[in-house]
Order: C-alpha cells, then sequence, then structure tokens
C-alpha cells in the first residue's frame, strides 16, 4: 500500500498498460521555485439572487472560433440556438474569439469584450457553449469563464456530429423519459496500481459512503446507488453491461487514462485516436472512442471521469517544471521525457476520442467532465493542512447537482468553487509572506489539478427526467393552497373570498413548466394564456409550492 502522504498519477502506457509512473511521488520542498501567481477570480457578473437554473435570468450564449470555421459550426447548431433563445426569451448573444489565446489575452479579451464598457450585467449570458477545437478556441479561455460562468464545450472532428448532438438533445428535451430519478453508478477500474487503489479508497469507497447514507435518508435523489465490481480481474463488460440500459444514469468513474506507449506515439493520428482511453490493464485493455462509436452507452446520462487525458490533451503540462524539480532531488525516479510524451505530439491540443464518440452518438449521454492534462490525486486528497485529508463530498455534490436535474453547468461549477478556494489560499500565503515552500507547493498542485476538470457538452442540459412535482401536482387543491378562491370554484364561505380569474389547468400547467426551469416567465404566461403580471405569477409559485413542500412534510 502507498504511503499516506503520496502523490498518484493516473496515466498509463498505452500499448503495455503500465503506469507511467510506477510508483507515487512525494513532493515535499519541491515547490521553492514554482509562481504562485494564478488566474484571478472575476467579479460576480450575474444575477445572484435569481435561480440558477432559470435561463431566464441567467442567459445563455455561445463563443465560437473567427473565421469560416467559427462560421460553419455556428450554423451547425442554429437549431440549439433558436430554441435557447426562445426558452429564455432574449437574444442569444455570439462571440467570437482568435485561436491560441493565452491566460493573459484571455483576461483581457474579457474585460474589452464579454464584459465590454456599454454591456449591463444583466445581458451576459453566464451559460457559454464554446464551439470548437482546444486549439480553435483555448482552454485557457474555458477556464476563465468557467471561474464564475456554466461553461461547456462542444467539439467534434466531424462537423456533422455537431447537428447530431443538438438532434439528441432536444430529442430528450422535448420526449423525456418517463423516469422521474436517474441512477447514480459508481466504478474504479481496481488494477491494483498505486493510483488506482489510492482513488478507490480515499475517494470512491467513502463517497459510495456517502451517498448511500444520503439516500437512505432520502438526500441523494437517485433511483439507484450501484458499485459495479468487475472481480478479480478488470474487464470492461459489467460496466457496459451497467451503461447501456434505457433509463439515464450518472456514471462516476476511476480508472487510469491512456498515455504514450513506451517508445512514444507513431502518429498525431494513432495519438488523438488513443489517448485519454479508459485502462482495463493488461486483461482487459483500452475503452476507446472507437469501440463507443454509434454505441449504446450511458443514454441521456452525465459521465464524469476521472482519468489523465480524459477530456483531451493540451500542447504543454502545467507539471512539467515542478516534475523536474523532483527528479532533480530524488524524489521523482520516473523520466520527465514519458510525461512530455503524452503531450500533443504537433503542439495542437486536442479534446480525447471518447467523449467525442459517446457525445456524437445518438444513444450516449448529454454531458461529460473529464481532465485536460495530468489528472493527480490532489483534487479530492488534500495535503496543505500537514497531513492527508481525503474530501470525496465535492465530487458527491457535484453527483447530487446532476441527479437533483441541476443544469449540468450548474452542476460541474461546486468543482470550480474550490478550484476559487485553492486560489485564494495561495494567494493569501504568498501575501503573507511566509516561507512554508511545502504548502505552497500542495496548494499549487490542489489549484491545478482542480483547474484541469472541463466540461464537454451543452451546460444548459439537464437529465431528461419527468419532474416529481409537476407528476403530483394534480393532487393538490388550488384553491385552499393560495388562500382565495378562483373562478371555477365557487366559495361556500359566507364572506366572498378574492378569485382569480384563471383556468386552474393552464396556471398549473404554467407552474410545472416553470418548475422545470425550460421556459421564462413572458414564453410560460403566453403558451398557457394566461394574463398575469410576473410578479403576480412567481408569486402563485412561491404559494404553490410552499404548500406542496407541507403536505409532504414529516
Amino acid at each position: 500500500m502507498p504511503a499516506p502522504e503520496d502523490t498518484d498519477l493516473l496515466l498509463v502506457h498505452a500499448d503495455e498498460l503500465d503506469p507511467v509512473l510506477e510508483g507515487p511521488v512525494a513532493s515535499a520542498n519541491a515547490s521553492a521555485e514554482l509562481s504562485g501567481t494564478g488566474y484571478e477570480d472575476p467579479e460576480h457578473l450575474w444575477d445572484e439572487s435569481r435561480e440558477a437554473n432559470e435561463l431566464a435570468a441567467q442567459r445563455w450564449g455561445v463563443i465560437a472560433p473567427e473565421g469560416p470555421v467559427g462560421d460553419e459550426l455556428l450554423g451547425r447548431i442554429e437549431r440549439l440556438i433558436a430554441r435557447r433563445q426562445e426558452q429564455q426569451d432574449a437574444k442569444v448573444s455570439v462571440y467570437r474569439v482568435p485561436s491560441g489565446m493565452s491566460a493573459a489575452e484571455v483576461s483581457r479579451w474579457r474585460k474589452d469584450h464579454f464584459e465590454g464598457p456599454n454591456v449591463r450585467r444583466r445581458d451576459l449570458p453566464r451559460y457559454q457553449l464554446i464551439l470548437g477545437e482546444l486549439d480553435q478556441v483555448s482552454a485557457e479561455l474555458q477556464m476563465m469563464q468557467g471561474s464564475d460562468g456554466y461553461v461547456g464545450r462542444l467539439a467534434f472532428d466531424d462537423p456533422e456530429h455537431y447537428e447530431a448532438y443538438v438532434d439528441k438533445l432536444l430529442r430528450w428535451e422535448q420526449e423525456p423519459s418517463p423516469s422521474t430519478r436517474a441512477r447514480a453508478v459508481f466504478h474504479t477500474v481496481q488494477d491494483r496500481t498505486s493510483a488506482t487503489t489510492v482513488g478507490h479508497q480515499s475517494l470512491m469507497l467513502p463517497g459510495l459512503e456517502l451517498a448511500r447514507r444520503d439516500f437512505e435518508q432520502g438526500e441523494f435523489p437517485a433511483s439507484q446507488v450501484i458499485a459495479v465490481d468487475h472481480g478479480y480481474t478488470p474487464k470492461p463488460g459489467p460496466l457496459i453491461e451497467e451503461a447501456i440500459k434505457d433509463d439515464p444514469a450518472v456514471l462516476f468513474t476511476i480508472s487510469h487514462g491512456a498515455g504514450a506507449p513506451r517508445q512514444g506515439w507513431r502518429s498525431t493520428e494513432e495519438q488523438r485516436r488513443l489517448q485519454g482511453g479508459m485502462s482495463f490493464g493488461r486483461s482487459g485493455g483500452l475503452l476507446t472512442g472507437e469501440a463507443l462509436t454509434n454505441q449504446r452507452f450511458l443514454p441521456g446520462g452525465v459521465w464524469f471521469m476521472l482519468a489523465c487525458f480524459g477530456a483531451g490533451t493540451p500542447e504543454a503540462s502545467k507539471y512539467r517544471t515542478w516534475l523536474d524539480q523532483l527528479q532533480a532531488i530524488g524524489s521523482f525516479s520516473g523520466s520527465t521525457e514519458s510525461i512530455g510524451a503524452s503531450l500533443a505530439t504537433n503542439g495542437r491540443p486536442f479534446t480525447a476520442a471518447v467523449p467525442k464518440a459517446v457525445l456524437a452518438s445518438s444513444n450516449g449521454p448529454l454531458a461529460f467532465i473529464g481532465h485536460v492534462d495530468l489528472a493527480w490525486t490532489y483534487s479530492f486528497r488534500e495535503r496543505d493542512g500537514g497531513r492527508p485529508v481525503d474530501r470525496p463530498g465535492r465530487f458527491i455534490d457535484v453527483l447530487h447537482g446532476l441527479l437533483r436535474q441541476d443544469r449540468v453547468g450548474v452542476a460541474f461549477r461546486e468543482l470550480y468553487r474550490h478550484y476559487g478556494q485553492a486560489n485564494t489560499d495561495l494567494a493569501a500565503l504568498i501575501e503573507s509572506g511566509e516561507d512554508d515552500p511545502e504548502r505552497r507547493g500542495h496548494l499549487w498542485m490542489l489549484r491545478n489539478d482542480l483547474a484541469g476538470y472541463i466540461l464537454l457538452g451543452d451546460p444548459a442540459a439537464r437529465l431528461p427526467l419527468r419532474p416529481e412535482v409537476v407528476q403530483q401536482a394534480s393532487n393538490i387543491d388550488l384553491s385552499a393552497m393560495f388562500g382565495f378562491g378562483v373562478s371555477q370554484t365557487p366559495t361556500q364561505s359566507s364572506q366572498p373570498e378574492p378569485t382569480l380569474d384563471v383556468d386552474l389547468d393552464a396556471l398549473e400547467r404554467a407552474i410545472g413548466l416553470y418548475l422545470v426551469g425550460d421556459l421564462g416567465v413572458p414564453k410560460i404566461l403566453q403558451e398557457c394564456g394566461l394574463e398575469l403580471g410576473r410578479r403576480e405569477f412567481e408569486d402563485l409559485v412561491r404559494r404553490y409550492t410552499e404548500a406542496g413542500r407541507s403536505a409532504i412534510q414529516r
């Protein structure tokens, strides 16, 4: 078993499927020269007083590359743009950006263009869908925008796959699953390597314990909590068997991701096909994008994959300098060249083949969460306090948000909240002048490990479930709930009650649409034929939900 203070890497060679780092890495005193500067947390620009899942309040926009490529991609998703514009009852903002923007260039673009001197906060889209590869719209832009927004990306090799994803997303939104809850599926590839052992013991097992405890108390909104066991020998069959079921599910996996073979990649094409594939060890092989193309896998669900390069590969790793210093002091026995060999061979960062395949599939998930760059154990096993502290709750909170049908961008941002805290802690340590290189190194690793997660898919997507509140609404007496009579229900009281002249069925349908959160208030009232003001309607919604909750309170 690895020592508790060790740090592990979830990366294997793609040919032999052996870990790139044969054992855990000790990081003590190895970071004295690392820069502590990072991205500044932007000021909040949004209407924080409104519901995060409400598109009409938070808005939805698109960020696309400049030039003909961006023009084509925007054309491919025009049906989605039209749908989101209808839902938020406001024009969709479209931003065009140059390729290869650095963090400094993104910061300037944000101030000059996104926020702009004449832009009002209420008009800024908090939901932002990026179109294009990592070399077309940089990962730095996605990370900076994601620090206070709900940001996702669509990146495919075939432009037609953008349309295929939109078709799937809109189909699920228009015809959701009959299920009111989704399965929560957990799986670790237990190949008995150091990194997956730490991941299983420090994240998966305590995370499952949290989920099951909350599930038994009615606080983890899943239909089932399932731990997939592949037996003594790792193999993908049991996971695939669970993932091909019809009803939507949230899948959380821990595994090694495929990196360069020991002799390096033979071609850029080979790297793009295999890198980031889910390793099941020598016995089980790689689960690749090719194997998942046009296959049923997690239909209508969300996949959270914890593995190196699971979501994509950068042109340069943030960890190279750190590893060089570890090697210099004898704390890293591997070769930094083995890490460098897994970076983009032609200097062009790219999105991994596995999420591309499942997101393009008509029977695949609506969103994918994964890591760009090397994935370490820091994101769930902090060390800056002097001893390792496991943090499975931050990952379970993301899954909880997905299961309660938050939009995926809202649920995913829970991870970035912890990134912001690590960034703040690091800045405070540096500004204090305290000479603690070990703690600074741990915070630097934590911040960058958390920053490496990205969301692929529309951030406004959500699990396509039938709302439980709407399903049960017909059993509730609206006249008693609202405290006044309605025109269709004569009152028997000797004192006349205030009367609301509306159609009860139309009002109930409007409240259901509001609770689902897919349309703005003006559009809801128009569709339901109701002549009510926004405040009047929202007050009715408030009374409705309060009365419904009181009926089920124990």
